[in-house]
């Protein structure tokens, strides 16, 4: 089996499964891990082998002795990490780019800006999430034809369509999950349930995550006076994120572009919470229109508007009756656009493609 070097910088965060999903199954080539810290979450993500370089002196020689025939660097700045070493070695340089690296990074960083287009003209392929960070990657300098989609998935056995949550005295529980970052739009959301409840009073939010804006968002909690209707979980690993899916009637995510420019891919819970048949309520944000036809297989408002997520919100719990079909259609497009299996396939088609090369 041909050896393939994936190269993360940490790995791996909690956020990450969809890096870790597209390591596994592979048939025709063996990816190893390089990463520059001691091994994150191992229970979370058990995989062989790993190997921790803290400094990447001597790379070169370690890449022969380890017969490796093609990088994988996850993460624009990553790909410019591996690029003098694929230089050297004349191996073939994929790069993954997933958010933050097309978006916040480069306005914020203009030397990583015009380090970029290296990587573009040297870099063997690209991979992107969604069409619209193709658009963004081309726009930056990179040529079309390096530029390959292999959209996020999941594995649809362990999000089976579940039956609907009946709602008992207008109880219903509506969930949330993600990083308590700017992007998610947690502030949007927690304004927009404050005008939920006054028509759905017994309408419970739970909210799955951490991040450096917890704080923020308790206090803006408190302030509505809306504590006993707001349940912030804490981050949870994903077997506990599939129970809370089966137990929600709803699943929102009000994503949005921070002020300093970072966007999302397209969230994997999204396509979880569609799996598992449950209505979703997202926002016009990057790749999320790409997944989401608006009353076709969920249902999708602006970025950063509180009054319309909360109507939109009070729209799809008053239409029950439109459910079953949404969420049939749903299912449907996670089957055929994010099956892990399909999209991994795709990755190790690229692999072996290059290498051919």
């Amino acid at each position: 089996m041909q050896r393939v070097l994936v190269y993360r910088r940490k790995f791996l965060p909690k956020s990450e499964t969809f890096i870790y999903e597209q390591l596994l199954g592979h048939r025709q080539v063996k990816p190893i891990v390089l990463t520059r810290e001691r091994q994150r979450n191992k229970k979370l993500f058990p995989y062989s082998p790993v190997y921790v370089r803290k400094r990447m002196t001597g790379l070169s020689s370690w890449l022969r002795k380890k017969k490796v025939k093609c990088l994988h660097a996850r993460f624009g700045p990553a790909g410019l990490e591996l690029l003098p070493y694929a230089r050297r070695t004349k191996l073939p340089l994929i790069t993954s780019f997933h958010g933050f690296d097309a978006t916040k990074r480069v306005r914020e960083n203009p030397g990583y800006r015009r380090s970029l287009k290296r990587l573009f003209r040297q870099g063997k392929a690209f991979t992107v999430v969604s069409k619209h960070m193709k658009k963004r990657l081309v726009r930056l300098g990179c040529p079309e034809k390096k530029i390959t989609l292999i959209r996020s998935g999941i594995d649809l056995r362990k999000f089976p369509m579940q039956p609907p949550q009946e709602v008992t005295n207008g109880e219903y529980r509506l969930l949330s999950v993600g990083r308590l970052t700017e992007k998610k739009g947690m502030d949007t959301l927690i304004k927009a349930f404050k005008r939920v409840r006054e028509r759905f009073p017994r309408a419970k939010l739970v909210i799955v995550g951490d991040g450096e804006e917890r704080k923020k968002l308790r206090k803006l909690v408190k302030k509505y006076q809306i504590e006993k209707q707001v349940v912030f979980k804490g981050a949870l690993p994903h077997i506990r994120v599939q129970k809370e899916l089966a137990r929600c009637h709803l699943f929102v995510i009000a994503c949005k572009t921070a002020r300093n420019g970072n966007q999302e891919g397209i969230p994997n819970v999204l396509m979880e919470a569609m799996a598992t048949g449950r209505p979703v309520i997202s926002t016009y944000h990057a790749g999320i229109p790409e997944l989401i036809e608006h009353k076709e297989s969920g249902y999708l408002v602006p970025e950063r508007s509180p009054t319309k997520l909360a109507r939109m919100m009070e729209y799809v719990m008053a239409s029950r009756g439109e459910w079953p079909q949404i969420v049939t259609r749903a299912r449907e497009k996670v089957e055929k656009n994010h099956d892990i299996e399909k999209q991994r396939a795709k990755l190790e088609e690229l692999y072996l493609r290059v290498m051919k090369k």
